[in-house]
């Protein structure tokens, strides 16, 4: 795998850790900030799996990519589904942080299909 879906991984795996951690920062209530919480631990422990596997170079799993892009598009529209508790800055940080989340795991997914469909090559 390339350095561009180890950077995506990487950078679920962070984007995961800091929404567990600005549920706390921005304050959010109830069940916006467990709702925070949850997904970025989900989304941190799948990326950290991705991750460790394009480090060992085998492919990353196209169902735990294609979660975290789901998840991603769940934080851009949760601050209006589950109605108040995150205002202002918090509601930004979910749609900016799903949104950047969705586009890195929709990536990751991607290149994890195409390698699953790619042909063996063996060189002698």
């Amino acid at each position: 795998m390339d350095a561009t879906t180890r950077l995506a991984a990487s950078g679920n795996y962070l984007l995961g850790c800091w929404l567990i951690t600005a549920a706390f920062v921005f304050a959010a209530s109830g069940i916006a900030r467990w709702n925070d919480v949850l997904v970025g631990t989900v989304v941190a422990i799948v990326a950290g799996y991705n991750y460790a596997s394009v480090r060992s170079r085998r492919p990353a799993s196209v169902t735990g990519a294609g979660l975290i892009a789901i998840l991603g598009c769940w934080l851009v529209v949760a601050p209006f589904a589950l109605g108040p508790g995150l205002e202002g800055p918090a509601l930004w940080n979910d749609v900016v942080t799903g949104t950047v989340m969705a586009g890195f795991g929709g990536y990751n997914a991607y290149v994890a299909a195409a390698a699953e469909r790619a042909p063996l090559s063996f060189d002698c």
